[in-house]
C-alpha cells in the first residue's frame, strides 16, 4: 500500500541530520517520562491516595499525557498536510488522503513505542501489569481513528483559511489544559460536567488512567461513547472529503 510507503518514508527522515537519528524515536517518550516523574512525584512529593505507590501521581499523568502527544502531534501535522503536500498532489495522481494515512501510521506506531516504555516505567517503579494492558491497543488505534477524522476535516478547510494553520496549535494548548491530564477530572466534574460530556479526548485519557492506576477494563459505556463519536467523526470526515477535494485541488 503506497501510504505504507510513505509513513516508511517519514520515519526516515523525520530526523535525518540529527546526531543521534533514529534514537529519538525512543528518547523523546523516555525523556517525556523521566521529566514529570522527577519533577511531579519526587521534587514536588505529588502522591495521590488512590494507590499506593510513591510514584501515583506519574503513574497517572504518563499515559494521558503520552496519548495526548500522539493525538495533537496528529492533529497539527493533518491540519496542514494538504498545503504541506500541495506541489506533489498537484503534479501526481496520488490521492491526498494517501499522505494523510500514512501520517496516523507512523503516528500509530510511536505512540505504540512510547506506550512500551510506560509499562517498562511502571515496572521499574513496581506497578502491578496485568492483562487487561492489552487493552490499549484497540483504544489506542480508535484514538488514532479519531484524531485521523478530526484532522482530516480540519485540513479541508485549512487551504480556505489560512489562518487554520496558526490558530491549531493554540487550540490545542487550550483543548489540553481543558482535559484532565495534568489535574483529576473532579476539578471540573463538580463545576464544569459539560467540559467532560463534550470532550472526546477526555473519555480516552480516562480510560488510559483507569488501567494504569487500577489495570480496571474499559466499562461497555465508555467503549460504546469512544466508538461511536469516532465512527460518526470518520463518516463526517469521508463526507466533507468527497465533496471538497475537487475544488481544493483547484485552488492549491
Amino acid at each position: 500500500m503506497l501510504a505504507f510507503s510513505f509513513a516508511k518514508r517519514d520515519f526516515k527522515e523525520r530526523y535525518v541530520g540529527t546526531g543521534l537519528g533514529r534514537f529519538w524515536y525512543i528518547l523523546s517518550p523516555i525523556i517525556t517520562i523521566l521529566i514529570y516523574t522527577v519533577v511531579f512525584s519526587d521534587f514536588m512529593k505529588m502522591k495521590l491516595a488512590i494507590v499506593d505507590n510513591n510514584y501515583s501521581y506519574s503513574i497517572y499523568l504518563v499515559p494521558g499525557l503520552l496519548a495526548w502527544t500522539s493525538f495533537s502531534t496528529i492533529l497539527i501535522r493533518l491540519n496542514s498536510s494538504i498545503l504541506d503536500k500541495a506541489n506533489l498532489i498537484k503534479k501526481i495522481s496520488v490521492p491526498a488522503y494517501v499522505y494523510q494515512i500514512s501520517i496516523i501510521i507512523t503516528e500509530f506506531a510511536l505512540v505504540l513505542l512510547s506506550y512500551t516504555l510506560a509499562l517498562i516505567f511502571l515496572f521499574i517503579v513496581q506497578h502491578p501489569i496485568t492483562l487487561t494492558f492489552l487493552y490499549l491497543i484497540p483504544i489506542l488505534f480508535l484514538q488514532t481513528v479519531l484524531a485521523f477524522a478530526l484532522g482530516v476535516i480540519f485540513s479541508l478547510f485549512t487551504p480556505f483559511f489560512k489562518d487554520f494553520k496558526e490558530a491549531m496549535p493554540v487550540v490545542i494548548q487550550l483543548w489540553f489544559w481543558l482535559t484532565p491530564i495534568v489535574y483529576m477530572k473532579e476539578m471540573l466534574a463538580n463545576k464544569y460536567p459539560f467540559l467532560l460530556t463534550y470532550n472526546p479526548f477526555f473519555h480516552f485519557a480516562n480510560i488510559y488512567q483507569e488501567i494504569f492506576l487500577y489495570a480496571k477494563a474499559p466499562s461497555l459505556y465508555d467503549a460504546a461513547m469512544i466508538t461511536v463519536i469516532t465512527v460518526l467523526l470518520l463518516i463526517l470526515a469521508g463526507y466533507l472529503y468527497k465533496k471538497m477535494i475537487v475544488t481544493i485541488k483547484d485552488i492549491l
